[in-house]
């Protein structure tokens, strides 16, 4: 059996959350349009969306409605170089929430937020 994995992340400004996960996270951007862009890693994908296009009457907008995205959503990205990604964060001066640390599993990892409050968890392979 065969899985595919995606999310999806509505976000504010769509050029600024592309350029970070391009930048600083280092994901290959696969495919784009004016509102919404994607990045393929084996059998997962990340979309990224303008939060423009949800609707009115939309879950996100109507029940969900909070100032913090993805509240209790925590996004684990794998990286082949942890402290490459890491240190792209301090050059850019980006706010690093935890401090890369030693998991109990044997990997390795920091937490940020992205431009929209999504949290996530950089971790190595």
């Amino acid at each position: 059996m065969s899985v595919l994995f995606r999310v999806e992340l509505y976000v504010k400004d769509i050029e600024r959350s592309l350029k970070f996960y391009q930048d600083i996270i280092g994901l290959e951007l696969y495919g784009r349009n004016e509102r919404s862009g994607r990045f393929n890693y084996d059998c997962f994908s990340l979309l990224i969306a303008s939060e423009s296009i949800l609707e009115d009457v939309h879950f996100f907008n109507s029940k969900a409605k909070s100032d913090v995205k993805g509240n209790g959503f925590e996004l684990i990205i794998v990286v082949d170089e942890l402290e490459k990604v890491y240190q792209r964060c301090l050059d850019s001066n980006y706010p690093i929430e935890v401090d890369v640390e030693k998991y109990l599993w044997d990997m390795r990892g920091f937490k940020i937020t992205d431009p929209d409050g999504y949290f996530l968890r950089i971790t190595s392979k």
